[in-house]
């Protein structure tokens, strides 16, 4: 399931929820126009909740929250490491089953950080919870504090334009939630034959394009609500109409 070239961006800026949410969109649709799988590692601002593509918004701990552009639920950001993977369509881990491609990513992350002394179990596969914030709901193939058996990293993922995005989120000591952290090249390497540095040009290109989206979709209330942005938005990034 390897992938041939992953390009990289190890993100050193400390962006908002709605910045952050708008740049991995940018990416991905940067990944479908070009058919480069990427990743993206990242710092928060501030901490903050994003919601699930289809997720519904209630609660207090909802109303401030930015709708991701993946699936899956509630998750509270600020202390934890969180990163972006973009396939392509045709891509390896795109033609897999999406349990088999979910098991894939997070046994990479379990061998390296066992390297960096921080030892996780993997959930079993089976029924898991439907609702509810996801670090309270491990589903198969989440990482696990061994000891407590608490969710310390999990992801979520969707299918569109034939390709799939995967946002991950993991709860680690300081030192390792660090986008520039060392041990992150070995969760790569599993992953793809060789990295690049993602071209600076290409960076400064998505920034303005998520710059675009972060004013018509993610600081628009509408669309944190319930996924309707502005039509100025849908003009150039014309909602989805697959999911998975």
């Amino acid at each position: 399931m390897k992938l041939p070239t992953l390009h990289c961006w190890r993100d050193p800026e400390f962006r908002s929820a709605a910045e952050n949410m708008a740049l991995d969109e940018a990416l991905f649709l940067w990944s479908c126009r070009t058919g480069n799988p990427v990743a993206r590692f990242y710092h928060w601002d501030h901490s903050a909740v994003t919601i699930g593509y289809f997720g519904s918004i209630a609660g207090p701990r909802s109303a401030a929250a930015v709708r991701r552009y993946t699936g899956g639920g509630l998750v509270e950001h600020g202390e934890d490491l969180t990163f972006l993977l973009a396939l392509p369509a045709e891509s390896p881990p795109v033609l897999a089953p999406a349990m088999e491609r979910y098991r894939w990513i997070h046994e990479s992350l379990a061998r390296a950080l066992a390297v960096t002394g921080v030892s996780v179990a993997l959930a079993n596969p089976g029924p898991s919870a439907s609702t509810g914030p996801c670090f309270a709901n491990p589903v198969p193939w989440d990482l696990l504090d061994p000891t407590s058996g608490a969710k310390i990293g999990g992801g979520a993922q969707r299918r569109t334009k034939g390709a799939v995005i995967h946002q991950g989120s993991l709860r680690l000591p300081p030192n390792l939630r660090n986008p520039m952290a060392p041990w992150l090249d070995r969760f790569l390497e599993p992953l793809a034959d060789s990295t690049e540095i993602l071209d600076s040009g290409v960076r400064e290109e998505l920034l303005g394009e998520a710059t675009r989206l972060k004013r018509c979709r993610y600081d628009d209330p509408g669309w944190n609500r319930s996924g309707s942005a502005a039509g100025s938005c849908k003009e150039s990034f014309p909602r989805p109409r697959d999911s998975g």
